[in-house]
C-alpha cells in the first residue's frame, strides 16, 4: 500500500511540475479557433509573443500567462490587410511609453503616401484608433506601414491595395 502512495504522488508531482513549469499547452493550441472578438487588444505571452487579443494567445496558440498590452510597450494593427476600392483600413495603436510616435505610408517604391503623428500614451488600455479611407485612392499594389516612437524604436507591416 505504501509503493502504491508513493507512486501516486511520485506522478502526480512529476505531472504537476510539469504544467506548473510550463508556458505552452501544445495540446491547446487550435488555429482555426473562431474568436467571437476580432478586436486589437494585445497581451504580451509568458513566451514574449505579442498577440492580437486573450482568445488568440489562450486557444489559438495555446499560451497559459499573459499580461495586458504588448511585449514591447508599443505595437499597431490594421485592418484589413488586404484593402478594396470599397474597404476602410481600420489602424489601432497602443503603447505605454509615454512619447509619441509617427506613422508614415510608402508605397512599393518608397514614395510617401502618409505621414501622422500619434499621440504619446503610458496606457494600454486606452487604444489611438483612426479609419484611413484615403487608402481607397491607391494605386494596387503592396505598401509598407512604418511607425517610429519617439526613442527609435519602430516596428512595420504590409498591406496591399487591390
Amino acid at each position: 500500500m505504501v509503493k502504491k502512495i508513493f507512486w501516486l504522488l511520485f506522478f502526480f508531482g512529476l505531472n504537476l511540475h510539469t504544467v506548473v513549469g510550463q508556458c505552452i499547452d501544445p495540446l491547446a493550441i487550435s488555429p482555426g479557433f473562431p474568436c467571437p472578438d476580432p478586436s486589437y487588444r494585445p497581451v504580451c505571452g509568458c513566451d514574449q509573443v505579442t498577440y492580437r487579443n486573450d482568445c488568440d494567445a489562450r486557444y489559438r496558440n495555446g499560451v497559459l500567462t499573459y499580461t495586458d498590452g504588448p511585449c514591447s510597450g508599443f505595437e499597431f494593427d490594421m485592418i484589413p490587410n488586404f484593402v478594396g476600392d470599397n474597404d476602410v483600413m481600420r489602424f489601432t495603436f497602443v503603447q505605454n511609453t509615454g512619447r509619441p510616435a509617427t506613422m508614415y505610408v510608402l508605397d512599393y517604391f518608397g514614395k510617401l503616401m502618409i505621414q501622422r503623428t500619434l499621440p504619446a500614451s503610458d496606457n494600454f488600455a486606452a487604444p489611438f484608433i483612426f479609419d484611413m479611407p484615403e487608402v481607397n485612392s491607391y494605386r494596387p499594389g503592396p505598401y509598407i506601414v512604418i511607425v517610429f516612437n519617439a526613442a527609435g524604436a519602430y516596428r512595420f507591416k504590409k498591406f496591399v491595395k487591390v
